[in-house]
């Protein structure tokens, strides 16, 4: 893994950790839904909270492909280099 996803992946975690009081080491493979303990809510606010930090909006049509941290930090590096 990359230097550059690694920081991403802090970033991440430290937003979901603001968002979401879940003080969690997040790994690649790594369910969103069901190894974070995020219900529908909590996913929203993550994701607003997400474009907030990277500057970015993620298309719902690109979220309902979004199921692993990885695929979350892969639709992240794409939209902010599409930006």
């Amino acid at each position: 893994m990359t230097e550059e996803k690694l920081a991403l992946l802090s970033e991440i975690s430290d937003v979901l950790k603001a968002v979401t009081s879940k003080d969690v080491e997040l790994k690649p493979g790594m369910n969103i839904v069901n190894d974070l303990g995020l219900d529908s809510i909590a996913v929203m606010n993550f994701c607003m909270a997400l474009e907030d930090k990277f500057d970015i909006s993620i298309p719902l049509n690109d979220m309902a492909s979004v199921v692993t941290v990885d695929d979350l930090a892969d639709t992240i590096t794409t939209l902010r280099s599409n930006a």
